[in-house]
């Protein structure tokens, strides 16, 4: 199997593609945004589509999409790990880039079965992500105090905003780990990758603590405080 048969362009409307999660079992939702990486994991139990917003929830998921933002939807199967297959879909936006992925955790089956019968063109792959510094330094970067902070404290919200999509997570932050070049939070339902240098900072405004990237300018990420 040569690699244009490992992603294609799916010709149905984002949207529609959407209302199919609830049939994926577990999925991972992912937004990537200045470098960092929001993640939930778990069932879409509800796909609400109304004129201009699409929201997915569940216990496990909270995400808010802007549905003027949605162009087209890319299916990609060639990522497996320990001979598990994790098939992906890349939402893309008008400009072609990925605004969010939804990432199949019960293998390809469940995941492809409601795409069966959409017509579906192939297309190149996509390049990785570069990783960045390979070596930065987690024990003085400005983010890790208050991200240190967090563990062991009250219920936290923590959430990520882009032009296109808003995804939340709340509960206790029980662990932080610094290790590949980020800060981590791990959790069954949520996982945060924060890679140092990607921040200078924090800044506070009603409840709210705001990343500050390094050229002054807010981060996508934000974090409030039940307190």
């Amino acid at each position: 199997m040569n690699d244009t048969d490992k992603r294609h362009l799916l010709k149905a409307a984002p949207s529609d593609i959407l209302k199919s999660l609830p049939e994926m079992d577990r999925v991972m939702v992912i937004v990537r945004a200045d470098g960092l990486l929001h993640e939930r994991l778990g069932k879409v139990d509800k796909v609400d589509v109304q004129a201009e917003t699409i929201r997915l929830s569940g216990p496990c998921q909270d995400m808010d999409i802007d549905r003027s933002m949605l162009a087209s939807a890319e299916y990609d199967t060639s990522s497996q790990m320990r001979g598990k297959h994790y098939p992906r879909l890349d939402f893309l936006g008008n400009d072609g880039g990925i605004l969010f992925s939804v990432v199949g955790l019960e293998g390809l089956e469940p995941f492809e079965k409601p795409l069966t019968g959409l017509d579906r063109v192939p297309v190149d792959m996509r390049p990785r992500p570069d990783p960045g510094d390979a070596d930065p330094d987690l024990d003085t970067d400005p983010a890790r105090p208050f991200l240190e902070g967090l563990v062991g404290g009250p219920e936290v919200t923590v959430q990520v905003r882009t032009g296109a999509v808003t995804q939340k997570w709340t509960g206790k932050v029980e662990d932080m780990k610094p290790m590949g070049g980020c800060f981590n939070i791990l959790l069954k339902d949520f996982h945060l990758h924060l890679p140092a240098g990607c921040l200078s900072g924090w800044s506070e405004e009603e409840g709210w603590h705001h990343g500050i990237l390094k050229d002054g300018g807010r981060s996508a990420l934000s974090i409030g405080l039940d307190r």
